[in-house]
């Protein structure tokens, strides 16, 4: 590990602190090879004062029983029809399962308590059929939650609840964590599975707003994404919108995943937010110290001039700051000179580590909607190694320096780079 690495990890310890974290596990990420390294993942939070409730599901673990037993089960994950035999074949995998779970806690020296903490009806009839034993949550009892969490006591919650009989139901293991999150006031909920979310969206998603989430899903969409994935992705999306701040998936097959998605900015898994997770927004005089580092980091790399800090404190307004996470991640400036017609695209850089991640052409199409609202309707730059970035942009070479107002075009000669003029119409 790299001290700046350390650094990176240690500036999220303090906003963590005291925070409520909902774990949610599938039955198969219990049973898998895995489950070792997470159980030290959660013993990990918890030294960071980090209140920790898991959830787990069992559907892999029903299944396996129903075969054994050889009965043909109406349901595996509690969102269908649940009738007796099924009700029972999952009472008794689901009470195993959280047994053993909580036998591995104990081998990390973590003091847990399984919680019957779900109150529930039975749905009733759901699309024109009797649901049988499956329930609809009606309410988390927090409050006991709560009193394991405050003596140092890992809860475990299983997917199953109780309605005012006394009656046992089959209770979905996601609408259960999205349900003890919104009743606990959780900061985050992180779902672990054994498929890798970022496989499965296979096109480079790593953020999604709660929005975005829900037009995952919709009618029009036309990627596939698999029931267990699209509940996860679901209930993500309802918890969001319901006061959970951040959720998070997770495979359980990635090297150490559950940490190196919770403690860096863009994670290893899908996040899907609800607040400012990225925020573009002006830079200010507070900014000058971290606009003079990321620029003598492009200087060394030779991508940008060298600008000392009265430079950028004289032209501050000029540029805007992307911030991932709360953190500045990259920067850009629209400069304007006595031209009435075109502006400046300056200073464009992204942290290294955080490359690859599209925050170039964001911070581009923000300098562009910047430089239009400001009256342009051209914008230059010159670059010596991102020509082939901001032709991909929208921007054009040219040889016909006579399009840089003449300010510029001064400087340009006498700085001997030798950078390539690119102009992009805006209008």
């Amino acid at each position: 590990m790299k001290f700046g690495d350390l650094r990176a990890i240690l500036q999220y310890v303090p906003q963590f602190r005291d925070s409520t974290f909902v774990i949610a596990l599938d039955g198969a990420v219990v049973d898998s090879p895995d489950f070792s390294n997470i159980l030290l993942d959660l013993a990990s939070l918890r030294s960071l004062n980090i209140r920790v409730v898991l959830v787990h599901g069992a559907a892999a673990q029903i299944a396996a029983l129903g075969e054994k037993r050889g009965i043909e089960l109406s349901n595996v994950d509690g969102t269908g029809m649940t009738d007796e035999a099924t009700l029972e074949v999952s009472m008794d995998a689901i009470s195993r399962l959280s047994n053993s779970v909580m036998q591995s806690l104990t081998t990390v020296k973590i003091q847990a308590a399984t919680a019957n903490a779900i109150h529930a009806h039975p749905a009733g009839m759901i699309g024109g059929k009797d649901s049988g034993f499956t329930g609809t949550i009606e309410r988390i009892d927090a409050k006991v939650l709560k009193g394991f969490l405050d003596q140092d006591i890992l809860p475990v919650v299983p997917p199953l609840a109780f309605d005012a009989d006394g009656q046992t139901l089959r209770v979905n293991s996601d609408v259960v964590t999205r349900e003890v999150a919104i009743a606990l006031g959780a900061a985050k909920i992180i779902f672990i599975s054994r498929e890798n979310p970022t496989e499965i969206l296979n096109d480079g998603i790593r953020q999604l707003s709660s929005d975005d989430a829900r037009d995952l899903l919709g009618a029009d969409q036309k990627k596939e994404v698999p029931a267990g994935f699209a509940s996860k992705i679901q209930n993500a999306a309802k918890a969001t919108r319901d006061g959970v701040p951040r959720v998070h998936l997770v495979g359980c097959t990635q090297e150490d995943a559950l940490l190196a998605e919770l403690f860096s900015n863009e994670g290893v898994g899908v996040m899907i937010f609800a607040d400012d997770y990225q925020k573009m927004r002006p830079a200010t005089n507070a900014d000058v110290d971290e606009l003079r580092l990321l620029i003598h980091r492009a200087v060394e790399d030779d991508q940008l001039v060298d600008r000392s800090r009265a430079d950028i404190i004289s032209s501050i307004d000029d540029f805007l700051i992307l911030e991932i996470d709360g953190n500045v991640v990259g920067c850009v400036a629209v400069h304007s000179y006595s031209d009435d017609n075109i502006a400046e695209l300056a200073c464009l850089y992204v942290k290294s580590g955080h490359t690859g991640q599209g925050y170039g052409k964001i911070l581009t199409k923000a300098a562009c909607e910047r430089a239009k609202k400001l009256g342009f309707s051209e914008l230059f730059a010159l670059s010596t190694q991102a020509m082939g970035y901001l032709e991909n942009a929208g921007f054009e070479r040219t040889e016909d320096h006579e399009r840089m107002p003449t300010e510029r075009q001064a400087k340009w000669e006498a700085n001997g780079r030798n950078a390539i003029l690119l102009v992009r119409n805006i209008e």
